[in-house]
């Protein structure tokens, strides 16, 4: 009962006094960095770019992504007749057609119908006057069923194609899945970005804090000569690096919404030429919060490399 008790009160001794000597490492090492505002002021602009970047690109992204989001793609084909099909035989493929299982509807676009939609996107009103006959064939819309998968809209292009008076088959949804897979690939590019990005954060920063780690070797030694742990010593360099990421993500913060703030008016001016209810999306509380979380790590991580390089030289020696 009594080791019992021993060990409590050991462990509240223990307790408040690990958490003075964070505390007086922290402030120790954020008055240091008072000492040098400038030098400070620029390593904060480095990681804030360096995180920034990627950010506001990944941020791009998620706005393409959720405008494309709005746009229903049901898979659709479009039926170019030939000019030997007349009104009524177009009209008995389109029945035809109809009754197919996969098939959700089926609409003909007649010739004369046509020209006058042609006519009135283009303009070209003189110009097709000027010629002998209409040049545009019966055309069928046909829209197949939300559910039906791609490899189902592969085999009815094709069942399509070999009907008697069908010219060429049109996928009007292909513009869609190239959209998709280029958005796929942007993506990919972005977290490729971001990553080497990250890394060259942590090479920047590992070498700044290089240079701080040396500059106060003598104080390592001392640490380490009256019996202080690789911990202890260790900790302001730490707490350097943490207020590096800290102000390095605050300030990416700040640059990535000024970005936003840049590009809001054009963009939604855009969406509303376009009659879009879309609206640039801002960072929210998320963007920034993400931003401060990966510098503070990558400070430490970059802090905690350069004191174990020096260590390791201090071992050798």
């Amino acid at each position: 009962m009594k080791i019992s008790l021993l060990r409590e009160r050991l462990l509240w001794r223990w307790w408040p006094v690990w958490l003075l000597q964070h505390q007086s490492a922290a402030v120790s090492s954020w008055k240091k960095l008072q000492e040098r505002p400038f030098s400070t002021f620029m390593t904060w602009l480095l990681v804030a770019l360096s995180l920034a970047l990627p950010a506001s690109l990944l941020l791009t992204l998620h706005n393409l992504n959720s405008v494309t989001s709005h746009f229903e793609r049901p898979p659709q084909f479009s039926l170019l007749l030939t000019e030997q099909m007349d009104l009524d035989d177009a009209m008995h493929l389109q029945q035809t057609i109809t009754n197919w299982p996969e098939v959700a509807r089926v609409k003909l676009i007649p010739r004369d119908e046509a020209l006058s939609q042609f006519i009135a996107l283009t303009g070209l009103n003189p110009l097709l006057e000027s010629l002998p006959r209409n040049p545009l064939p019966h055309t069928l819309l046909v829209s197949l069923h939300k559910t039906a998968p791609e490899k189902d809209s592969t085999l009815l292009a094709q069942r399509l194609e070999s009907n008697d008076g069908v010219a060429q088959v049109v996928l009007d949804t292909l513009w869609m899945i190239r959209l998709e897979e280029g958005l796929r690939t942007a993506s990919r590019w972005v977290l490729a970005v971001g990553a080497m990005m990250m890394l060259t954060t942590v090479l920047a920063l590992g070498n700044t804090l290089r240079l701080t780690v040396v500059a106060r070797g003598d104080e390592i030694l001392v640490v380490r000569l009256i019996g202080g742990s690789s911990a202890f010593a260790r900790r302001p360099f730490l707490y350097t690096g943490l207020w590096y990421g800290l102000g390095g993500g605050a300030l990416g913060a700040v640059i990535l919404s000024l970005f936003c703030a840049w590009l809001a008016g054009p963009v939604n001016a855009l969406f509303i030429l376009y009659e879009s209810q879309q609206r640039l999306q801002w960072p929210g509380i998320y963007y920034p919060l993400a931003l401060l979380a990966v510098a503070v790590v990558l400070g430490w991580i970059a802090s905690w490399v350069a004191c174990e390089r020096h260590f390791r030289q201090l071992d050798k020696q």
